[in-house]
């Protein structure tokens, strides 16, 4: 199933005459997906540039990074879930998670995603054919902010929206960084 997502989202780059490479970001950079993709849009890492990321323990060669009208481009999905630990149920939108990863041509067999405070959640390609995982950038229809959920929170649909605490919990809010392997 891999092997086919991956060929649609190459396909869905490609089409139209449209170059494969990615494109550079012009505003800020919300995302950014290093390791195993094919397209890299920005330098490797290095530990003073990307001091951050550096004090997370983390490093690549090749990295896509996304500012937000480069997620939404690659269209946008909406669901809306109660989990049990929350007060309310609360509208979600963004791109499904794995166009995203197609989009940096993603060649690996799971996923590492990495919040701001540094936790971190991993994904088997598996889990992610198994699941409409979705990025979302948007809450009741604000952008998530640094300090609260964002800059991206990634969850995965649930039936009638109702998800348990078992759920929320594999769902990092604040995630800037996913380690592609």
């Amino acid at each position: 199933l891999k092997t086919l997502l991956l060929a649609v989202g190459i396909s869905a780059l490609t089409s139209g005459g449209a170059s494969a490479e990615l494109a550079k970001p012009t505003g800020t950079v919300v995302l950014t997906i290093g390791g195993a993709v094919k397209y890299s849009n920005r330098a490797p890492s290095n530990a003073f540039d990307d001091a951050f990321l550096n004090s997370h323990e983390y490093s690549f060669r090749k990295a896509a990074a996304f500012d937000v009208a480069m997620l939404e481009k690659l269209g946008t999905v909406t669901t809306t879930i109660k989990a049990e630990p929350w007060p309310r149920a609360v509208k979600l939108e963004g791109p499904r998670l794995i166009d995203v990863l197609m989009a940096a041509g993603w060649t690996g067999s799971k996923i590492t995603t990495v919040a701001l405070d540094g936790f971190a959640v991993e994904i088997s390609a598996a889990d992610l054919a198994a699941r409409d995982w979705i990025l979302a950038l948007k809450a009741d229809g604000e952008y998530l902010g640094i300090g609260g959920h964002g800059p991206a929170w990634i969850v995965y649909e649930v039936p009638d929206g109702k998800a348990s605490a078992d759920d929320e919990t594999r769902w990092p809010w604040a995630v800037f960084y996913i380690a592609a392997e």
